[in-house]
């Protein structure tokens, strides 16, 4: 049992065997926040609504205020949202004794939608999908790093030198043993939470790691994936580790990616990116979704790679994509096409491990949707051997200043999310640019200190 409705949570409660309620709703960087509610107090009263400070939607990554955020702020007087719970989502938490978690909508005070709360702009996308009588099925692979340090002892070697889980790449099962006792428990832990895992296995950097999660509906997975990122780290503290999704946590390291697997169903349950009469078999749906995502990346890439840090993963190893590209079963691809009948589907290898999943699923649906409503073309023929070698291709923007430019002067963007949703999270993007432009790196210490 690991998705529970209210009858089964009142009688776990009754026999002494839930105690706790976390109401969770996602935030801008995709990290929960919301309310451990007692579980009596749950059921009477919570399980309606509560009550949760609006500017929990307006935090940088560092829980600053800056910028000029219509829906909250210090001149707004910090107004109240209400999280209801969606009691579909109410499932164990078993890494926390007697606790359950229970994903949160938001809602106005009057009751209207929050238009840019994470969870809200995916399930409008989901919502247009159906409107069309498709549903998207996807799978997330996030990879991240694994370190032998707790929190407290990264932060006082202000996460320099740290030492990873294993000083050696693991490809190997041997090797990778090393990485057992952790992953082992992030599996169960994850499976009896509802999250279903596919497997964990070490990837080629020293502490890298990469859980895949098995193929569900696209609001269902991206729950999934904000829950097994949040969790992750709450499993890590309990085993005196720390944990880490930057896209590029270290310079001589491999980077970290999302990847996101995706296909359409119709309401046949068919799944119709396959056309077993195609040379490579692609419908001209298939064809159409992936033109859209291609063409609409660069207007998108704020969704993709949120942080100055984002940028650096992008042609950096082997396996992280450099331009547009498409192709089969090619890992040097922004876009790869694998599988075979059910199992066909598109590969997005664009997004950082350090995205909201809420938004990379709705990025990847929305463009993808209005590719098969404008019935727009492949913009180049699929990529045969390494795409790092195409000059020709459009390389993907080299910085979050550029990606904030296509971002905030697209009008499609605007079309497809609407204008509150992307002068929000251009203004996020400028308030990280603006940081990170008042800041002394070491890169500048040491590249100056004695030369100028």
């Amino acid at each position: 049992m690991t998705k529970i409705d209210t009858g089964i949570l009142k009688s776990m409660i009754d026999r002494g065997e839930i105690d706790t309620v976390i109401i969770a709703a996602a935030d801008m960087q995709s990290r929960f926040f919301g309310k451990r509610c007692c579980a009596d107090f749950f059921l009477s009263e919570a399980v309606h609504g509560i009550n949760i400070c609006s500017n929990n939607l307006i935090w940088d990554i560092e829980l600053n205020e800056g910028g000029q955020y219509p829906l909250a702020g210090r001149r707004t007087g910090l107004p109240d949202l209400r999280a209801v719970p969606d009691m579909t989502t109410l499932r164990l938490y078993p890494w926390f004794e007697k606790t359950v978690l229970v994903m949160a909508d938001l809602f106005h005070q009057d009751g209207t939608t929050v238009t840019i709360a994470p969870r809200n702009i995916l399930k409008r996308q989901v919502e247009k999908a159906g409107n069309m009588g498709l549903q998207a099925d996807m799978a997330a692979e996030i990879e991240f790093y694994i370190f032998n340090e707790t929190a407290e002892t990264a932060r006082d070697k202000r996460y320099r030198e740290l030492l990873p889980l294993s000083r050696m790449p693991a490809e190997s099962i041997h090797q990778s043993s090393r990485y057992e006792h952790f992953l082992g428990k992030v599996r169960r832990y994850l499976n009896g939470a509802g999250v279903e895992v596919e497997l964990a296995r070490p990837e080629r950097g020293r502490g890298q790691a990469e859980v895949n999660l098995r193929y569900t509906g696209a609001l269902e997975m991206a729950d999934r994936t904000a829950i097994y990122k949040n969790g992750i780290k709450e499993m890590a503290d309990l085993e005196k580790l720390a944990v880490t999704f930057m896209a590029k946590y270290k310079t001589e390291e491999p980077a970290s990616g999302f990847h996101v697997h995706l296909s359409l169903r119709d309401q046949k349950g068919n799944n119709i990116f396959y056309d077993e009469n195609d040379e490579h078999g692609m419908s001209a749906t298939c064809k159409h979704f992936l033109a859209g995502m291609i063409t609409l990346a660069p207007e998108l890439m704020c969704f993709y790679a949120p942080y100055i840090n984002s940028y650096k993963r992008y042609g950096s190893t082997f396996g992280a994509p450099r331009n547009l590209s498409w192709g089969f079963d090619n890992r040097t691809l922004s876009f790869r096409v694998i599988g075979r009948g059910k199992s066909f589907r598109i590969e997005n290898r664009i997004p950082g491990a350090d995205a909201n999943p809420y938004l990379v699923l709705a990025a990847c649906l929305a463009s993808g949707l209005y590719g098969i409503e404008n019935e727009t073309a492949l913009p180049s023929p699929p990529v045969r051997g390494s795409a790092y070698e195409m000059r020709e291709l459009r390389v993907l923007p080299a910085s979050l200043m550029d990606a904030l430019a296509d971002f905030e002067n697209s009008e499609t963007a605007r079309a497809l999310f609407g204008r509150e949703v992307i002068d929000h999270y251009a203004l996020a993007a400028k308030q990280e640019i603006e940081c990170f432009l008042k800041s002394v790196t070491d890169w500048e210490r040491r590249r100056n200190f004695e030369q100028v």
